[in-house]
């Protein structure tokens, strides 16, 4: 009888370890199930959110172009789908004096991403002081073998052999700026562009605003 008893008790804990072991499998399953269910909803959600930034993007129709070279506050601009280049520059401040109107469209429609720039005109004033009329130096050659005219085949402002109108031709370029770059070209020559931020009163909102201007 005594056992008996113990058999049924091993059976008892058997039977619980069992039962244990078919309910962890249970809640395994039930745990797996939702968690592929909060995945669904989650991905779900974000193409949702996709969807809905892409309507708002088509509906508002906004449109960014890049605009440089003779404009006053060249920079990325955003503008309506159909809007024309000469409304863009409006946006940029307005044309430079030494823009060259006759090489561009302004009538024509401007594209999402599109980087415009507005050429400069050739210079054909007097020739930079020291420098004859065909841009070579009166006295000898440049030992550097660097380009001696004021303003190159494309339109560009030559920094270090430019005149002082020449040089009040660029944006924010003014007398007393124009006095400083050549007084600062007396003790060298200007190795790249970049290099005219040296000059005193010079910052890097002027030199953005010229870059696309001269050259060196």
């Amino acid at each position: 009888m005594k056992e008996n008893a113990v058999n049924r008790i091993r059976s008892c804990i058997e039977d619980l370890i069992s039962d244990r072991k078919r309910l962890i499998r249970i809640l395994l399953i039930i745990l797996m199930i939702l968690a592929a269910l909060i995945l669904r909803m989650h991905e779900n959600s974000r193409n949702d959110i996709t969807i809905n930034d892409s309507e708002a993007s088509s509906s508002s129709g906004q449109i960014c172009v890049d605009i440089g070279g003779a404009v006053v506050k060249p920079g990325v601009y955003t503008v309506g789908p159909d809007t024309r280049l000469f409304e863009v520059i409006e946006m940029a401040g307005g044309l430079l004096s030494n823009a060259d109107t006759d090489s561009i469209n302004r009538a024509e429609y401007v594209e999402d991403g599109e980087k415009i720039i507005i050429p400069p005109r050739a210079y054909t004033g007097q020739p930079a002081e020291g420098y004859t009329e065909e841009g070579s130096q009166d006295e000898g050659d440049d030992p550097e073998g660097h380009e001696d005219s004021s303003v190159s085949s494309s339109g560009l402002v030559n920094i270090n052999t430019a005149s002082k109108e020449e040089l009040k031709t660029l944006s924010g370029i003014g007398d007393v700026k124009a006095d400083k770059i050549i007084e600062y070209r007396k003790s060298g020559r200007f190795r790249s562009k970049e290099d005219i931020k040296k000059v005193e009163g010079i910052g890097e909102a002027t030199y953005n605003s010229i870059k696309d201007l001269i050259t060196v």
